[in-house]
């Protein structure tokens, strides 16, 4: 007699990781309603309002840490396994809100940024990788998506509480989601394919069970359970033969053409997805409704765009599939581009003088039109595309480098974000993302290739590889 399994574990194990996502969310967000009040003359600070390099710095810290926890992420994960390495991912989000608790001067902030940014470059990294070892292959590509859904969302709640509530208010609040997601996720167990390479194969088995719906020791499983443990089994045999001297990764796989091209598609990509402005600006959005003279109040119109991008990165993954990546990176990049075309041209219009009262409107649905679009491509299909292109060989390596580059990308645009604006006026800093995103348009467009719907080897022939 066969059992019949359900996914409701997998469901489950997915909200409970994810919780850690969610809270990275909220430390991304808490830049926007946070830095104004630093600034301002009752900030919480005994040191006084901080500066705006200052200001810069508490933003960019965050992505020092993240190209750190990036780096570090893989060797954690194999060394500790998926589950003990989220769970220390964590403990610095639960350090850094209680460095915001106890700050009395900015430099308190900036190393509480860079912890929780640690956390977040191991957890870009640990979450896929938990999630694409639990998940059955009908459901994986939903519940991997659940990633940037539960991030944006963390951003959206961060930005709702930062108009509800006081400054010292706030951290005492997020302090109980890491805290929350210790909780949940110690009764999860580690992945099956962790627990196979550790040689824990009555675990392995057990894990499996869990995930797939069956009882702790239960003999009545499915067919298809039957086959997933032996290939599970298989699987890990394969790993443990010694590696032949022809498939050791070495600098000569680095520097194929396919190889070649594919490290230029996906730094260029990455460049993309930070030079475009979006992030920044999602990082700072009250300051940018602020400067703006928006109809709505800052904080408001920042929750209007995080429901925005919330909803845009959730339009993207029904698309994704059905319009394609290149489509959806052109598009995405060309809507960017001349929506932020048009906000700087209310900003420099503002900045002469003009009354430009009756269009107090354009900033905000202007804002909401580029997070959206950003939202359905260049905020996510980067890395969607990143992972295809990449010769198999050399993608564990490829991707890790090319999501360090990304942090690097994310900290000059954080950092010098406030430094252009005195420098160039809003409408000068707008203008320039416009210019970087008409930029990474016609590379798209011209250089990238179509993966939907393509084979990794229909793919190599397409990035000039003779073969896979």
């Amino acid at each position: 007699m066969q059992g019949h399994g359900s996914a409701r574990n997998q469901y489950l194990a997915t909200f409970c990781v994810n919780l850690l996502s969610l809270s990275y969310g909220f430390v991304c967000g808490w830049t926007s309603p946070s830095i104004p009040v630093l600034q301002s003359a009752e900030t919480p600070l005994v040191s006084g309002p901080i500066t705006t390099d200052q200001g810069s710095w508490i933003g960019a810290a965050l992505c020092v840490g993240g190209f750190l926890g990036n780096v570090v992420s893989g060797w954690m994960a194999d060394r500790y396994g998926r589950k003990l390495t989220a769970c220390l991912a964590a403990i610095p989000q639960i350090i850094s809100w209680i460095m915001v608790i106890i700050a009395t001067n900015p430099y308190y902030l900036m190393v509480m940024r860079f912890l929780a940014g640690f956390s977040g470059g191991v957890c870009f990294m640990v979450i896929p990788m938990f999630i694409g070892e639990i998940a059955e292959d009908r459901i994986r590509g939903l519940l991997s998506s659940t990633l940037v859904f539960t991030c944006n969302a963390g951003i959206l709640i961060m930005y709702i509480l930062g108009d509800l509530f006081p400054y010292k208010t706030i951290p005492w609040i997020l302090l109980a989601f890491p805290v929350l997601f210790l909780a949940c996720f110690s009764f999860i167990p580690d992945t099956p394919f962790y627990l196979m390479q550790q040689n824990n194969y009555t675990k392995s088995e057990n894990a499996l069970l869990f995930y797939r719906g069956y009882r702790y020791g239960t003999q009545q499983v499915s067919n298809e359970f039957k086959l997933e443990l032996m290939n599970l089994k298989g699987q890990f045999r394969e790993e443990k033969q010694p590696v032949a001297a022809e498939d050791k990764l070495s600098w000569q796989d680095l520097v194929t053409p396919h190889a070649r091209k594919a490290f230029l598609i996906g730094i260029c990509l990455m460049a993309f997805n930070q030079f475009c402005g979006c992030f920044a600006m999602l990082n700072y959005t009250a300051t940018v409704f602020a400067e703006s003279g928006s109809s709505l109040s800052a904080n408001m119109s920042a929750i209007v765009i995080g429901t925005i991008q919330m909803f845009g990165s959730t339009f993207s993954t029904v698309l994704v599939e059905r319009a394609g990546r290149k489509l959806l990176l052109i598009i995405s990049g060309a809507g960017i581009a001349t929506g932020l075309s048009i906000f700087s041209g209310f900003s420099y219009a503002k900045s002469l003088g003009h009354d430009v009262t009756a269009f107090n409107w354009l900033p905000l649905v202007c804002f909401s039109f580029v997070i959206f679009i950003a939202s359905m491509g260049v905020l996510t299909l980067p890395f969607v595309v990143l992972a295809e292109v990449m010769p198999q060989k050399i993608k564990g390596f490829a991707i890790t480098s090319c999501m360090a580059v990304l942090w690097v990308f994310a900290f000059v645009a954080i950092k010098y974000f406030s430094t252009l604006f005195d420098v160039l006026g809003m409408h000068g800093t707008l203008l320039l993302f416009a210019l970087c995103s008409l930029a990474g348009t016609v590379f798209v467009a011209t250089v990238v290739p179509e993966t939907k719907g393509k084979s990794f080897d229909a793919i190599a022939k397409l990035m000039g590889a003779k073969k896979l």
